[in-house]
């Protein structure tokens, strides 16, 4: 919002509308060509709306008493919004935080979270930003948090916007865990969006998953790949997962030697026939893939699609994959989701402990004490 310095032309602009019934178009125009001068385009696109067609008294008062708590005429503002009045209560508190009274403000808040009266999402959003820049975050959360509340009961539709307002204002406390289910649902309300991804990122290398945090990494790049901070997630995770080889394509370098790989064996080749859909479930073993590539012709390697599950060198092994299977489609993928992987031919696992269900596909087992594959 503006100084309070501005012209005494326009202070007694604002103070006539504050008294006048019905507005005078002439002084709504006089309002916006101020704002727009101000750099507030959205407040001067509606006060020019308004001086086409006039705004009732409803709409006027609020919007009224926050351009006169803005340049200090607050007796005036506050007069505008009485006490009585439970439409404007919320236009109240926001000009009491405009006043920086928080005191007040915080007991105004309380009293109107008894019962509150109806508030847009965004009237909540610009209170929400009057307590954070005034730092006051415990406020904005006691603020968010009962009313998203009340709108799940009522079976509103949360928008991504406002998890992410109340994820980040559960991290301001790090209240880390929390914070992670609304992150997760604003992620499910918008996928595109970011920021939700890279939190969980976050929060995944704090619960030490850190194949997690990768693909949160990754996914994040996949729709920024100028994104600041994700690849610096991205090489915490593959750190954490001790993943030399990735780290080192990473950073354009040739990957340490291998050992000497030796097939798990004894591998069954014969699991693999008219194999089209492939999961691998944490097995970093390339000679693996070159069994199934050599089983595939070139038209039956155009239609097939390989899953590299909960891998610990992602980087390399999808290297790998892409130099023994170039016409394979590929992805990588944190964890065993049913609904994507479910609708597969062939699981090869050397996890013990991962559960796979759903799937009516074959899956077969790696024991490495034993050197032995095991159908299930």
């Amino acid at each position: 919002m503006s100084s309070s310095r501005i012209s005494e032309e326009l202070r007694q602009a604002l103070a006539r509308l504050a008294e006048e019934t019905t507005p005078d178009p002439v002084l709504l125009e006089r309002v916006a060509r101020w704002r727009r001068a101000c750099g507030d385009a959205e407040t001067a696109a509606q006060w020019q709306t308004w001086s086409l067609l006039p705004p009732s008294s409803e709409e006027l008062r609020p919007a009224l008493a926050r351009l006169l708590g803005a340049i200090g005429e607050n007796h005036q503002a506050v007069q505008l919004l009485s006490d009585s009045d439970q439409r404007h209560s919320w236009e109240r508190l926001a000009v009491l935080l405009e006043r920086k009274k928080f005191k007040q403000a915080a007991s105004l808040q309380k009293k109107l979270l008894s019962d509150p009266p109806e508030l847009a999402e965004n009237d909540l959003v610009k209170l929400l930003n009057q307590w954070l820049e005034a730092e006051h975050f415990t406020e904005a959360l006691n603020l968010l948090h009962p009313l998203l509340i009340a709108m799940q009961k009522r079976g509103d539709t949360l928008s991504s916007r406002l998890c992410c307002s109340m994820a980040d204002l559960l991290e301001k406390q790090e209240r880390f865990n929390e914070a992670q289910s609304w992150w997760t649902q604003a992620h499910t309300l918008q996928p595109q969006q970011v920021w939700p991804l890279m939190r969980l990122g976050y929060q995944a290398l704090r619960q030490q998953q850190p194949t997690l945090a990768f693909h949160y990494a990754r996914q994040t790049l996949k729709r920024d790949p100028q994104h600041a901070f994700a690849p610096e997630l991205q090489r915490k995770a593959l750190q954490a997962m001790r993943a030399e080889r990735s780290l080192a394509l990473l950073d354009g370098q040739e990957p340490p030697a291998l050992p000497s790989f030796q097939a798990c064996s004894p591998f069954p080749d014969e699991c693999v026939l008219n194999c089209r859909t492939l999961v691998l479930v944490s097995l970093e073993d390339p000679n693996v893939l070159k069994v199934w590539a050599d089983q595939l012709d070139s038209t039956a390697a155009s239609q097939t699609r390989l899953y590299l599950i909960n891998s610990h060198d992602p980087l390399w092994l999808e290297q790998q994959a892409q130099r023994l299977l170039p016409n394979t489609r590929i992805d990588l993928w944190p964890s065993w989701d049913p609904e994507r992987h479910g609708d597969v031919d062939l699981v090869l696992t050397a996890d013990p402990g991962e559960r796979i269900p759903n799937t009516n596909a074959q899956i077969w087992r790696y024991d490495p004490q034993t050197e032995n594959w095991n159908a299930q």
